[in-house]
């Protein structure tokens, strides 16, 4: 997962930047959502996958996209996921694509992983603090249940990793005792 992630990073950014010069990050985003479902289908992933099949022939599978973007920068940009073997990445370049563009709109997505539900005031107590924390952009998180937290939080967002947890309390303890 990591290497593709890498793999998509100068693409998604170089799209965005594509696309946020002419004004079409959401008609860029549908567009990738509709190449993602596309290379997801195993019937496309066997003939893409395929060492025998010409380029032109999968790239002719990968134009029949329905997108609503400029169809010349598409088709350059299928071109270098075929001609470079990247059409594996095409999930995670929408991913970073879009995180690209919530980041530009002043969007962070965080996942904030508690021991119980959160109700509707601790969620709102969080949101409030990592909106403090993250300089006032708006927070759009995501929340799971671990029980084996025991207690407390873990947010993550990006490369960012915030353990408040009594699980993280204790490793931590116990990592300072063997040493």
């Amino acid at each position: 997962m990591a290497d593709l992630i890498t793999v998509a990073r100068p693409y998604a950014e170089a799209l965005f930047g594509l696309a946020k010069q002419s004004g079409q990050q959401q008609a860029w985003a549908e567009s990738l959502q509709v190449l993602t479902a596309m290379v997801a289908d195993s019937q496309a992933q066997a003939f893409l996958s395929d060492p025998e099949r010409p380029a032109a022939d999968k790239m002719a599978l990968l134009a029949t996209a329905p997108v609503t973007v400029e169809q010349a920068a598409w088709q350059s940009f299928l071109g270098l996921l075929i001609q470079n073997d990247r059409w594996p990445a095409a999930a995670e370049i929408a991913q970073l694509f879009d995180e690209a563009m919530r980041h530009d709109e002043g969007i962070v997505d965080v996942l904030v992983t508690s021991a119980v539900v959160l109700d509707a005031q601790q969620k709102s107590a969080v949101q409030a603090a990592l909106e403090q924390r993250f300089s006032g952009r708006k927070v759009a998180f995501r929340e799971s249940v671990d029980a084996s937290l025991i207690g407390g939080l873990v947010i993550h967002t990006g490369d960012l990793t915030i353990d408040a947890s009594v699980r993280g309390q204790v490793q931590q303890l116990a990592r300072t005792l063997r040493s």
